[in-house]
């Protein structure tokens, strides 16, 4: 498809800097004052004289107005406007936007504000791929057009392969087409590119409207707070948007995520670590109502802080975790309103009994990992590391068919963590390479958990019930003083129990009997599967 470039007619006033294209064409100012810097840090706009321009309206240059690379104004002064230039002359209300977004807004979050619905909208109603930058170069406003054309394609160049901060979106529709966008952010500018390969219908331009204003306020929460709002995403058209990847990106920080019928993968990367969780739905028929889902999280949450404490984990990382997992078991469920709606349920199999979903989780299988940074902090003894990597997982199969078979639903995890702690206190020792600071206890941990449930159906009833669960801990605890390995602690723990049940139904048992033997395997059971 062709891209958008279309001329921009003003005028240009007296003492103005001239904004270049990507032509290196003379062409009139902006609107508005340019205040992207050339420098990654900070940059300044001041000027003694108004600037306007003739796109949508005018404004006067805001003196003294600087921008860090977390995107906060503070005042300062400089003594000339840099250059402006443009990837493409518009005067379209689009590129307006762009540039006001880069040069009014305070925070990174702003900068985006309507840049994804914006470009949907182009995509739809010109039917051609859209590609556009607004760049400030370093030079000052009195330099000819070929070099600040010149210093507007590196900068532009650097923009779009080493940003401060992104969004992306890939989309394919149930019609066969796909939909792209990214637009990318630093210090010195935005750019914006769509493309689709064919002409959008009405259904999917609709369709595509609701999923750029989800990524907006996906993307404004991850900005403003780090928080992971997928619930955003929760009003695209699943009828219309087969699947989609999206990625958000922050200086360090980065989150992606990729729904299709059988999977939704969540994936947050930041100087603290990072956390991976693989949600599948290939057995959503399986799951369980809004308040079994609610009290299972619950219960997994719990596990992780567990975790967390033996294994001295970051705090902001399992925060982050437990956000996404809930965030992610509330996917493709159809009683919570604020869910983000799934695209295949797959649906129960046919022996199955009702009364058994309490014996399940109630969950949606998964896998789901925290990997922190590892560190050495004791200079005298590299070879101690400080990590902390947990992994837990549900994996649920079926086998049988008509009205007999066997369901199985094994839950698994293993924490494998080792830190330093001062002698007498849970903080941190402050270790350099003098004997005496080398006074602390080295922690390792290693531990594995499992639960395996088999549920055995007749008839389309509960026949069987067997739980088989066990643990295998061990923490080893060093001392040193004075540098001095002087104890060294071990402290296994293995355990393994089983519950097994079964409806005995011979003929010296009367269906009443049998019932009753059903209602006592659920009762034994329910909600014992969690480790």
């Amino acid at each position: 498809m062709s891209t958008i470039s279309t001329s921009l007619n003003t005028a240009v006033s007296p003492g103005i800097s001239q904004v270049q294209n990507a032509n290196n064409q003379a062409a009139p100012a902006s609107s508005a004052p340019s205040a992207l810097p050339a420098n990654a840090n900070s940059y300044s706009v001041a000027s003694t004289s108004s600037y306007q321009v003739n796109l949508r309206s005018s404004s006067n240059v805001a003196i003294g107005q600087t921008y860090n690379q977390a995107g906060i104004t503070s005042s300062a002064s400089a003594t000339a406007a840099p250059s402006q230039w443009w990837e493409n002359k518009s005067d379209d209300h689009f590129s307006y936007l762009l540039q006001q977004n880069a040069i009014a807004t305070t925070t990174n979050s702003g900068r985006f504000n309507g840049l994804a619905t914006g470009l949907i909208d182009r995509l739809h109603s010109t039917g051609a791929d859209v590609k556009q930058a607004y760049i400030t170069t370093s030079l000052d406003a009195g330099a000819d057009g070929k070099a600040v054309a010149e210093a507007g394609q590196v900068s532009l160049n650097d923009l779009r392969d080493r940003p401060d901060q992104s969004l992306g979106l890939s989309v394919k529709l149930a019609s066969g087409r796909s939909v792209t966008l990214s637009i990318k952010s630093n210090a010195n500018g935005l750019s914006v590119e769509a493309s689709s390969d064919a002409e959008l219908s009405e259904t999917d331009g609709k369709a595509l409207d609701k999923l750029a204003a989800g990524l907006e306020a996906a993307a404004q929460s991850y900005f403003t707070d780090n928080k992971i709002n997928l619930g955003a995403l929760s009003g695209f058209d699943t009828s219309v948007v087969s699947s989609l990847e999206f990625n958000i990106k922050a200086g360090d920080r980065q989150l992606d995520y990729k729904i299709n019928a059988s999977h939704h993968q969540l994936k947050l990367t930041s100087d603290s670590g990072v956390i991976d969780i693989d949600v599948k739905h290939d057995n959503a028929g399986l799951r369980g109502n809004a308040t079994q889902r609610n009290n299972a999280i619950q219960q997994f949450l719990g596990q992780v802080d567990s975790a967390a404490k033996r294994g001295n984990a970051d705090e902001s990382l399992v925060s982050q975790y437990k956000e996404a997992f809930s965030a992610m078991q509330k996917i493709n469920t159809s009683d919570d309103d604020d869910s983000v709606r799934g695209l295949v349920p797959a649906k129960a199999p046919a022996f199955w009994d009702t009364s058994a979903g309490s014996l399940l989780t109630g969950l949606a299988d998964f896998d789901a990992q925290i990997k922190g940074v590892s560190t050495s902090p004791n200079p005298a003894r590299l070879q101690e590391s400080d990590y902390f990597n947990f992994q837990t997982s549900q994996k649920t199969t079926q086998e049988g068919h008509l009205t007999s078979g066997k369901i199985s639903q094994n839950l698994e995890s293993s924490l494998s963590a080792a830190f330093h702690l001062e002698l007498k206190s849970g903080k941190k020792p402050v270790l350099d390479e003098s004997k005496s600071s080398q006074n602390y206890r080295y922690v390792k941990v290693d531990d594995h958990e499992s639960s395996k449930l088999d549920i055995g159906f007749e008839k389309n009833q509960v026949n069987s019930a067997r739980l088989e669960k066990s643990h295998d801990r061990n923490l080893t605890i060093s001392r040193y003083e004075l540098g001095k390995l002087v104890d060294t602690k071990n402290q296994p723990d293995k355990q393994t129990s089983v519950i097994d049940l079964s409806v005995n139904s011979s003929r010296d048992n009367t269906a009443s009997e049998q019932a009753l033997r059903r209602q006592n395997i659920i009762a034994a059971l329910s909600g014992k599967i969690f480790l």
